[in-house]
């Protein structure tokens, strides 16, 4: 997903929600999904991302909508910025965890996501 010739304009905070919905990990390369993979991740986009749209984006500095409105997406972070904290998964006893992938941070279970 951080791949910009995999799937293009998909930034690394949506990418990390996206791919923890799928359970994969963002270090896996995009050659290496299966067909099941890949069917999650287009469900899993398009769910976020409508959920984002609907929460007016993210407002993690200064981000404000055409009416001058802070996005509300943030306070439904499963991974962005929760690095260290317990998943929100049930049954998972994993921790956030970050990791730079071309430059980019990118935030993942370190147990249910494969």
């Amino acid at each position: 997903m951080l791949d910009q010739t995999f799937v293009s304009g998909i930034g690394n905070i949506y990418a990390s929600e996206i791919l923890y919905l799928c359970m994969i990990k963002p270090c896996k390369k995009a050659k290496c999904l299966n067909k099941n993979d890949l069917k999650k991740v287009l469900i899993n986009s398009r769910k976020v991302l409508i959920n984002a749209i609907y929460k007016g984006g993210s407002s993690i500095r200064n981000f404000k909508n055409i009416s001058g409105k802070k996005g509300e997406f943030q306070k439904n972070f499963s991974v962005y910025q929760r690095e260290g904290l317990n998943c929100k998964r049930l049954n998972c006893n994993g921790i956030i965890q970050k990791k730079k992938i071309s430059n980019r941070s990118s935030y993942f279970c370190n147990s249910c996501q494969k």
